[in-house]
């Protein structure tokens, strides 16, 4: 599983303003785009970006105006890929008049966009080459090709999001989860008797103890917040404090030691919109998952304040 997203935006060799000398060459530009960290070495971005510095370095008839690329960005919404849209803009402006893509599923995972933004790019005049398919958007039946690739494309996204999903919940069961540690832990990278480990950071600990102690002595959670970012200050510590922030934290079940699971769940792969699960997802929650900050005499008076706050 993918535990980080790292997002390369680059654009090498960038040279729309230089002046063209004798026969026209055709400005061409690159798009690479890998979604996952783990993909082998001949499909990550930086081979993709080289070899196509390397295509067109010695072309008589093509100029390389561009490499545009999203490292470890989903094919699924063109719209959070900056690299590829910026490739887009720059077709608008008429800087570039060829685009060369290892595949159709390089190009875009989502159906809807690839017909979309392939039939933009053919109606200004920018032909689109799909260099695995061995097609390109000059091509005689292309829609209807790239019709039944994209969708083969968009399908075999839906397969890695519903793996993902069934390995999130294997993890939740075993006792596992596939969260990052809440404010005042670390988390392991690797795993003891297969679990990643929480540990207590011992200065974040102290202000969620902070936290509780002066909501128990009475004060509001805007009295809090002040108080801490007074602290802070003294401190010169840049952490920022707000009243949701102070709320989530007397609210959260991590700082007696447990953890509830599936708090949120993806929509649908498309959108990638989560939402707060009400029990359309199986939660587990898993008591005595990692060291406790605060008693849980203490973690349950919080609750009964709370509760009570609500019923007045």
């Amino acid at each position: 599983m993918r535990t980080m997203k790292v997002i390369h935006h680059n654009v090498v060799a960038q040279r729309k303003d230089t002046p063209i000398t004798g026969a026209h060459k055709i400005r061409v530009a690159a798009y690479c785009r890998v979604s996952t960290l783990e993909e082998e070495q001949e499909l990550s971005y930086e081979a993709q970006r080289d070899y196509y510095t390397a295509l067109f370095q010695n072309d008589p008839t093509k100029m390389l105006v561009g490499v545009y690329g999203d490292n470890g960005i989903s094919g699924v919404q063109a719209a959070k890929r900056p690299g590829f849209m910026e490739m887009i803009q720059n077709c608008r402006l008429g800087r570039i008049e060829e685009v060369y893509t290892k595949s159709i599923s390089r190009f875009a995972r989502n159906f809807a966009e690839c017909i979309q933004y392939t039939r933009e790019l053919k109606e200004l005049g920018v032909i689109v080459h799909f260099e695995k398919e061995g097609i390109t958007t000059q091509d005689e039946n292309i829609e209807m090709v790239l019709t039944l690739m994209s969708i083969v494309a968009q399908e075999e996204s839906n397969s890695i999001s519903q793996n993902i999903s069934w390995a999130v919940e294997r993890r939740n069961k075993a006792g596992d989860p596939i969260r990052r540690a809440v404010y005042g832990y670390t988390r392991d990278h690797f795993t003891t008797d297969g679990v990643h480990q929480w540990h207590i950071n011992m200065e974040e600990a102290k202000r969620v103890r902070m936290v509780y102690r002066y909501f128990l002595d009475g004060k509001s959670c805007g009295e809090i917040c002040k108080t801490m970012i007074a602290y802070e200050a003294k401190k010169g510590a840049t952490r920022k404090w707000s009243d949701l922030a102070i709320r989530n934290m007397l609210k959260h079940e991590a700082y007696v030691g447990d953890l509830l699971t599936a708090k949120t769940y993806r929509v649908d792969y498309l959108t990638k919109k989560d939402k707060v699960n009400k029990g359309e997802r199986e939660q587990h929650y898993i008591k005595n998952h990692h060291p406790a900050i605060v008693s849980r005499e203490d973690y349950d008076k919080v609750q009964q304040i709370f509760a009570e706050r609500r019923r007045a």
